[in-house]
């Protein structure tokens, strides 16, 4: 070998040597770094009410999964939706910003190019993404892929999600077909949602992933397979009634012919692949590294056979699913994470959906960026028992004709009568710490405390928009 030669042979070696020390450092500093990085997986259903868990009060079925949750976590019994309904609430969850900084208030939800959600912050930090179930928040510039999420898999229009046995989801991009789905009900969307969330979860075991699960049960259709719905034949007073024929978007809701066993059973189906997610975690040894949160977009509802008021699905709360009331709002809230969140704790913490954002951002020690202004307040140190807990000095909703606005035990609620004069309103004062099914108006007794509560009410709102004579 010549001088020239063995010069090269020595500098490719050499080259190569710091090129694999390199990478090695970089393995294990990344096998180092995600350690103290935790898996999150979200959990969002759909219409289930704030007394709808056996966690929380329901008598006539059980929750067991999600019970074990709470047993083996942290209850909360203040937490609120960022909205009264599905789409709106969905946005102040993946932006950290309350529904009056959206683009529209409504169903009609498109995030724009410029809004930051969490998953493209957790991608940019290294995290698998996935987004599995309904998303509601828009097709062309809020189509997930678009918002950080490296696969998903469900609903992109939340009407189509009301139908549990569809003929074809979306699998990044692409129709999957499910032949003969709506006559034959070979595939319910929960099991088809539940076996992505387990590939998920089993793909990327050995790298940190964001898992955000936005389940279609309970809302709207209630048909679940027999074997859900059989236990609880003949022992809730259901009537029974011929069903509909099934046409998705066509004919309405195959109503079904057993209700309440219906309902009873689609409840217990989702607790049962919560539980099997469980289980894996479990199998993979991710349990302790792995912050499972579990909560509802809004209120109980009342469409394709459900009976909120048979089941008590609010408890005390008043209203439920299109109202501000607390029934409308407030929402059952779990989160559990082995050795870091204390088991069997309950925290009254008034907090919704803009502060879950900034919360797993805290958890994964990322930097909450995206477009201002950010509403939410993390509640980490509540989870945690770290730190100082920062409090909101309000949070705001509104929802079509409906306003309200929380501050401390203070509520102010307002609904409109007629948008041509904006000076008609029916408005209440109540103290949630003494009066949450908001029984009792005290806006006589506390005009400074309504005072103060109207300006946060009114900052938000577009009265150009309605008010054209005051342009």
């Amino acid at each position: 070998m010549n001088r020239r030669d063995f010069l090269k042979n020595t500098a490719l070696g050499a080259a190569g040597l710091i090129a694999a020390q390199t990478a090695s450092a970089a393995s294990a500093r990344d096998k180092n770094n995600n350690k103290n990085r935790p898996n999150i997986i979200y959990i969002l259903s759909d219409d289930v009410g704030y007394g709808d868990l056996s966690c929380y009060g329901q008598k006539k079925f059980s929750t067991p999964n999600i019970d074990r949750l709470a047993k083996e976590g942290m209850k909360f019994s203040e937490h609120y939706s960022g909205s009264a309904v599905c789409a709106p609430a969905r946005y102040t969850l993946m932006t950290g910003r309350h529904i009056g900084h959206a683009n529209t208030t409504g169903q009609g939800q498109q995030l724009r190019p410029d809004e930051t959600t969490i998953a493209e912050i957790l991608k940019k930090n290294g995290y698998a993404t996935a987004m599995i179930g309904k998303w509601g928040l828009g097709g062309r510039t809020g189509r997930p892929d678009l918002k950080g999420f490296d696969f998903w898999y469900g609903f992109l229009d939340q009407r189509r999600a009301h139908f549990h046995y569809p003929e074809w989801v979306w699998k990044n991009g692409k129709k999957e077909m499910l032949p003969d789905n709506p006559t034959k009900h070979t595939h319910h969307t929960q099991d088809l949602f539940t076996r992505e969330a387990l590939g998920f979860i089993r793909k990327n075991k050995a790298r940190p992933f964001f898992l955000y699960l936005p389940y279609t049960l309970v809302h709207a259709e209630l048909i679940v397979p027999e074997q859900y719905e059989k236990p609880f034949l003949g022992k809730l007073d259901d009537k029974p009634v011929e069903p509909k024929p099934y046409g998705i978007l066509r004919s309405g809701y195959n109503r079904p012919r057993n209700r309440h066993a219906a309902f009873a059973g689609a409840m217990t189906f989702m607790d049962a692949d919560i539980g099997k997610i469980m289980a894996l975690l479990k199998e993979l040894g991710l349990d302790d590294n792995t912050i499972v949160m579990f909560t509802s977009d809004n209120g109980p509802h009342s469409e394709g056979g459900a009976d909120p008021k048979y089941f008590d699905s609010n408890g005390v709360l008043q209203r439920g699913k299109g109202w501000l009331y607390e029934g409308g709002i407030r929402v059952p809230m779990i989160a559990r994470w082995p050795g870091r969140i204390k088991p069997g704790s309950k925290t009254d913490h008034p907090s919704y959906f803009p502060d879950v954002l900034p919360t797993i951002a805290d958890i994964c020690k990322v930097q909450a960026e995206g477009k201002p202004p950010q509403d939410g307040i993390s509640f980490a140190p509540t989870l945690l028992g770290a730190g100082k807990q920062g409090k909101h000095e309000y949070m705001y909703w509104c929802h079509n004709r409906h306003r309200a606005v929380r501050s401390g035990q203070w509520k102010l609620y307002r609904m409109y009568n007629n948008w041509n004069n904006i000076s008609e309103f029916k408005q209440g004062l109540y103290d949630l710490s003494k009066d949450p099914g908001e029984e009792t108006d005290l806006s006589k007794d506390h005009p400074k405390q309504v005072a103060a509560m109207e300006k946060r009410l009114m900052e938000f709102e577009p009265w150009k928009k309605y008010d054209k004579k005051k342009q």
